[in-house]
């Protein structure tokens, strides 16, 4: 494959990975409850995005996947997840430098100004791709010129280990369009045997377009049992559709599986999005009449039991029609 092309087709996964964390707050704290074994309600937690670039003394830029903050009235920690397609010996390094660029910033404009303390966000790194040289967590051992030592350990998600039952089960929702990902390794390996036909790619790109359409139907499903929302499952349907693309394109070819898969995608989706839009319009028609009822002088009661909507969503539009 040319350079150039190479190049652009990681840029593009690249993109497509880390578009799994710009779901809602609601699926992300599902995800951090699980990865991280923590207990945050959702109704309560406030998410908040932070930076993920970072400038090191030579002015070079460090950009990481994913970094955020989880605040409830107990508790508040800061995260970092990396997902990453393969393992390198580095990899630990780039979480360390990650981690101190977060803790320096934490401590800028968090800490004690009397005594300077860096405390390293909680890590995770998720390798997508088989490799029996992964190891439950990443090492590294700092030793100091007086002897001190620290030993420094990220915990690893070996993701080719679950299948789309532990993902739903464990709530790591906007995991699951990786499961399709998961194919690339077999289709690697086929590709670069010699004698390898297009017969065995074009087979598991069909294996690839079944597990496409199994995760968009439990997308739908999990909207529907709202687990997720309207934009969470269009960003699920999206990766799902966009890592099938990038494995057709990169292995078989066929425009017209991708065809095939976007029209299974939209045939799903804009149902959803019409009933979406109907059910918005019936509330706004209830909202204009509950605006008319207020304005004639009818009791919150009577109008709460002609349209159907909560007093406490009317007692907001009676001060807003006051003020």
């Amino acid at each position: 494959m040319p350079r150039k092309k190479a190049s652009l087709e990681r840029v593009r996964l690249d993109e497509i990975l880390k578009s799994l964390f710009t779901v809602s707050s609601k699926a992300l704290i599902y995800m951090l409850n699980s990865l991280f074994k923590e207990n945050y309600a959702v109704e309560v937690t406030e998410v908040s995005f932070a930076s993920n670039e970072f400038v090191d003394d030579e002015y070079n830029i460090l950009r990481g996947d994913l970094f955020l903050k989880l605040s409830d009235a107990g508790k508040s920690d800061h995260y970092h997840i990396e997902i990453q397609t393969l393992n390198d010996d580095s990899m630990v390094i780039r979480m360390l430098e990650y981690g101190i660029s977060k803790a320096k910033e934490i401590a800028k404009y968090e800490g004690d100004p009397e005594e300077t303390v860096f405390y390293i966000p909680k890590q995770l790194v998720i390798f997508i791709e088989q490799n029996l040289s992964i190891k439950d967590e990443l090492r590294l051992r700092l030793i100091f010129p007086d002897g001190q030592e620290v030993n420094y350990r990220v915990p690893v998600m070996k993701y080719w280990e679950y299948s789309k039952e532990k993902i739903i089960e464990q709530r790591l929702y906007p995991l699951l369009p990786l499961q399709v990902f998961k194919l690339r390794y077999q289709m690697e390996k086929i590709k670069n045997r010699k004698n390898h036909t297009e017969q065995e790619l074009r087979k598991i790109i069909q294996i690839a377009q079944r597990i496409v359409e199994t995760i968009s139907y439990e997308a739908v499903r999990l909207f529907q049992a709202a687990e997720i929302d309207g934009e969470d499952l269009h960003k699920i349907l999206l990766a799902n559709e966009e890592l099938f693309r990038y494995l057709n394109s990169r292995y078989v070819n066929d425009t017209k599986l991708n065809e095939e898969v976007l029209s299974m995608t939209r045939t799903l989706y804009d149902p959803i999005v019409a009933e979406k839009a109907k059910l918005e319009g019936k509330l706004e028609g209830k909202l204009e009449d509950a605006r008319n009822a207020l304005k004639k002088g009818f009791s919150l009661e009577d109008i709460a039991e002609i349209t159907g909507l909560p007093l406490e969503s009317l007692q907001k539009l009676k001060a807003e029609l006051t003020n």
